[in-house]
């Protein structure tokens, strides 16, 4: 024992390395350890240790293996298609999505878009995002493969195309599978047999069809009289099988899949290999002896005594029930040989024996010439060791009965056991027994065939065996709904398991009939989101196949199905951010009506920039050409014309859906127009101006066709407006906070004598002179550039906000919306007109207000100053501005002068009433009223500001 411990523990520390230097510190350390070894049994070693207390691999195996440690498998597949620079080949376009650019199909490789790149790392992840990770890609990459196909090859390559469907369909289901294995590999088992076996009609699987095929089998080997049970089954099970077979075979080996996934539970028996109930055997040997436990040691000495549960000593019942439940695993896991193994192993080599007596009977012939040796195997009376079995079975209700029960076929026994309580095992037992009472079928016409000859052959003796054992099992199961019906009247919770996903897999399981009555049930109507997400790949699956034959719903009742499900799954995954860039190859199975109408609303909800461009980036891959763009217009458009849910600042940086692309500039240019036009109406001058300069990004054009020119000069138009507005609103501070009255304060030249009064005036002069300047200055510039801004509106080039010559480019920006949506006001471009006059009417007007403040006030304030100085820089204001302008030629030429603001302002007449600007066409009678009443007033002041600097008083 200490040998085979120490080599195991050497093996297990060679595993992770080669190097040689490791497995001798592995050996040292093994070796110092089973030195000081304490048995758990019987403490330190002595010369009189028993090997039957424990055996030391038993012993070495669960004390130096490490603990199981938690750990998540992190899958990430990369969907295939145009997802990189070095890229270039376009991407397949999704079936159903109106997409008509096939161009570059015939570049992309079906292999590329099979495979599967894998990365498994044994790290935390976040369980939901990546399933969710995972359904997206193989949804994405089955849509591009399908597309591929029915593009590339023609009507000819029939038998190629279904291959490769076929292949797509697997990889579709068996990604899937990955998390959720039950549903999605059973698809496959069923996908795998072709179309026909998938859509499979119950009544292919009645009885009169299972005994016509019997008939049909029988007659066609009667002739062979040579043909051993063995080469029946193989036989009944090959290529030539019905259809209802082949799927209860495949519905058979995906239940034994499932059970294999399970962990299966070794046992770890306190005995040695070579002795069977090693506590019960001592004890007899010790002469013990109790009423209640054996008082021999053989395999049946258990079923000898009365009290049933704990016949043997010790832990040998625990050990034996340990055995027994590993046992039953691997049976359900279709691997018996590992069954019988362990029971040969763990010194019960009658239960390997006995477990195998279901071998169908062969003979093999070493000289197949003279047949002059032969060997049997199997056994050739395999029906009458199934009705001991079944005798088994019925005697207790542990593990080992559910094994004889399954074995034999036992249907009602089998279900009725507690050890095969769950779904799953109750859906084994009822498949197995079916396909079993079919072999046993089978068997006995052939021998009855071969009795009716007068050929006594291997395993047909006993005819009166065969009667009885089939009328023992002429179970009423003989159909898929009868055996779901029998599952859900079992007095197991557990086999009535009525989950959803139970529920799909038994439709499924029945057949054509069920799929359909799961179809129509409204499923999607419930929370559950993970039914929402498998439901929606499953429609999506089931309506690749609506078009072959004996699909059981039409394909419209489907498509309208899958237009729903997809629906509800998209506002499923705008609700989590996380998530919301899978829904984009969902979108694209929408028709272009709802794609349009729904779609872009759900992603109004997103504001973070990085979130938008990944959305952009997938949508320009998946989409059509060009629906990128339509689909991103109207989200701007949505969050532009909602007026409660998105303030201000969201609608600014709703423009910023179409800066992710030089060639989306025209459409952003429109929107930003739009939204400009919004603000001013509503009086936000200050939003308006910190969205063009704030939200709204410098965009070069990548050509001279991005946005029209009249969009151009549109924008050209507000900025200028804007710009003019901040330059008036500056030049207003600057009157507010500057004075035309002198600071200096006189000083007191009581004690001053002629020359200091001389020097004291000198220096206040100088200071007065300085003084005015510096003021007159900052008003003066700011007054210059409010008056160029404010010039800029009114001679703007054709007019501010006129029409051009040439038409007003609308875009797809809002002229498309008008085949969706009821526009009250009228079409875009009427709208658009609309709000340009009322821009015209509400702003030239202020404008032209803003530039008669900016002449009159700086007037004024202009000939404050200049009397204010009076007293100290000259007689009268001419004086004054002479010595605060040496330079000056004429009164009229110097801004310091009130005279060349008013002349400006009675300038401003001729820009009013220029035909080339129209500014009087935005004025309305009552204004213009204003403004003639405005002018007459500047001509006098005019008048009057010339005869006081001309000291004409007549004038």
């Amino acid at each position: 024992g200490t040998q085979h411990a120490t080599c195991f523990a050497i093996m297990q520390a060679m595993k992770d390395s080669d190097d040689e230097g490791d497995a001798s510190k592995a050996y040292a350390a093994v070796t110092a350890q089973l030195n000081s070894w304490t048995s758990p049994k019987v403490g330190a070693r002595s010369s009189n240790w028993s090997v039957c207390e424990e055996d030391a691999v038993q012993w070495a195996e669960r004390s130096m293996s490490p603990s199981p440690k938690s750990s998540a498998l992190a899958i990430h597949l990369t969907p295939q298609g145009r997802s990189s620079d070095s890229d270039n080949s376009a991407p397949g376009t999704p079936i159903m999505s109106n997409s008509s650019n096939k161009s570059n199909e015939e570049k992309i490789s079906l292999h590329d878009l099979m495979t599967v790149p894998t990365v498994l790392k044994s790290v935390p992840r976040n369980a939901t995002t990546d399933e969710y990770r995972l359904h997206h890609d193989a949804f994405l990459r089955f849509v591009r493969a399908r597309n591929v196909i029915y593009h590339q090859f023609s009507q000819s390559d029939v038998k190629f195309c279904q291959k490769d469907e076929l292949a797509i369909d697997l990889d579709y289901l068996q990604t899937l599978a990955i998390d959720q294995y039950q549903i999605w590999s059973l698809l496959a088992k069923l996908r795998r047999l072709g179309v026909d076996a998938f859509w499979m009609d119950e009544i292919e699987s009645e009885r009169n069809v299972q005994q016509q095929f019997l008939f049909e089998s029988v007659s066609s080997l009667t002739g062979s009289s040579h043909r051993t049970h063995s080469q029946l089954l193989q036989d009944l099970c090959g290529e030539t099988a019905p259809t209802f077979l082949k799927r209860r075979q495949a519905i058979l080996e995906w239940l034994q899949e499932n059970f294999a996934r399970k962990d299966i539970r070794h046992p770890r028996m306190s005995f040695s290999s070579r002795i069977m109930w090693p506590e019960s055997t001592k004890s007899l040997k010790l002469g013990k002896r109790k009423a209640n436990k054996i008082r021999s040691v053989h395999p049946d000495a258990p079923l000898l005594i009365s009290e049933r549960e704990t016949p043997l000593f010790g832990t040998d019942c625990k050990s034996d029930k340990d055995l027994l439940q590993a046992c039953l695993q691997n049976i359900l896991s279709g691997r018996l040989e590992k069954a019988t193994e362990l029971c040969s192993v763990h010194g019960q080599p009658w239960r390997a024996a006995v477990w195998q007596g279901g071998e169908p009977f062969k003979i093999d012939a070493l000289d197949k010439e003279k047949q002059t040796t032969i060997i049997n195997h199997g056994n050739p009376s395999r029906i009458l060791w199934k009705s001991h079995c079944r005798k088994l079975a019925r005697a207790t209700l542990d593990e080992e009965s559910a094994i004889y029960a399954i074995l034999a076929n036992d249907t009602r026994t089998a279900l009725a056991n507690p050890c095969l309580r769950s779904w799953e095992s109750g859906l084994y037992v009822c498949i197995s027994s079916m396909i079993g009472r079919l072999e046993d079928e089978l068997i006995c016409l052939y021998n009855t065939e071969k009795r009716k000859t007068g050929f006594v052959f291997p395993g047909s003796e006993n005819e009166q065996d065969e009667i009885d054992s089939l009328l023992t099992t002429s179970e009423p199961i003989l159909t898929e709904t009868s055996i779901i019906t029998t599952l859900r009247s079992s007095p197991f919770k557990t086999m009535q398991d009525n989950t959803i996903e139970i529920e799909i897999m038994e439709a499924f399981i029945q057949g054509r009939n069920a799929v359909t009555s799961l179809l129509h049930k409204r499923w999607l109507e419930s929370s559950e989101k993970p039914l929402l997400r498998t439901m929606t790949h499953l429609i999506f699956f089931l309506y690749s196949l609506a078009d072959k034959p004996g699909s059981p719903v039409k394909v419209d009742r489907l498509k309208n199905m899958l237009e729903c499900s997809i629906l509800d799954y998209i506002r499923h995954l705008t609700e989590r951010p996380d998530l919301i860039q899978f829904s984009v190859v969902y979108a694209s199975m929408l028709p272009t009506g709802t794609l349009l109408e729904v779609y872009p609303k759900l992603l109004t909800k997103v504001q973070v920039p990085d979130e938008r461009r990944l959305l952009w980036e997938k949508m320009k891959d998946i989409f059509e050409e060009g629906m990128d763009l339509r689909i991103l217009n109207r989200v701007v458009n949505l969050m532009l014309n909602e007026k409660k849910e998105f303030n201000n600042v969201k609608k600014c940086q709703a423009i910023g859906w179409l800066c992710f692309s030089q060639h989306h500039y025209g459409e952003a240019l429109i929107f930003a127009n739009s939204l400009t036009r919004q603000l001013l109406l509503n009086d936000e001058k200050y939003v308006a101006n910190q969205f063009l300069w704030q939200y709204f990004p410098k965009m070069v054009p990548s050509n001279d066709k991005e946005g029209s020119v009249s969009t151009r000069r549109e924008h050209d138009a507000l900025q200028v407006y804007l710009e003019a507005n901040e330059a008036f609103e500056r030049w207003k501070d600057c009157m507010v906070n500057s004075t035309a009255k002198c600071k200096a304060k006189d000083i007191d030249q009581t004690n001053f004598n002629e020359i200091e009064k001389d020097i004291s005036l000198s220096m206040k002069k100088r200071r007065i002179i300085d003084e005015k300047q510096k003021a007159a200055q900052k008003i003066i510039f700011a007054a210059n550039t409010a008056q160029c801004k404010l010039d800029e509106v009114l001679t703007f080039d054709g007019g501010w906000l006129q029409e051009y010559e040439d038409e007003y480019d609308v875009g797809d920006a809002e002229n498309w919306l008008q085949e969706y949506e009821d526009d009250d006001v009228g079409d875009a471009e009427e709208r658009r007109k609309r709000e340009l006059k009322k821009l015209q009417s509400k702003l030239i007007p202020q404008i032209v207000k803003m530039a008669q403040d900016v002449y009159d006030e700086t007037a004024t304030w202009m000939k404050t100053m200049l009397e204010d100085a009076i007293p100290v820089l000259g007689n009268n204001t001419r004086e004054v501005l002479s010595v605060l302008d040496p330079n000056v030629d004429e009164v009229s030429s110097t801004p310091l002068a009130p005279l060349y603001w008013l002349c400006h302002a009675e300038a401003l007449v001729e820009k009013v009433a220029s035909e080339e600007y129209s500014v009087y066409d935005s004025f309305e009678e009552e204004y213009l009223k204003t403004f003639l009443d405005y002018m007459e007033n500047v001509t006098i002041r005019l008048l009057e500001e010339s005869a006081d600097v001309s000291g004409d008083q007549k004038l």
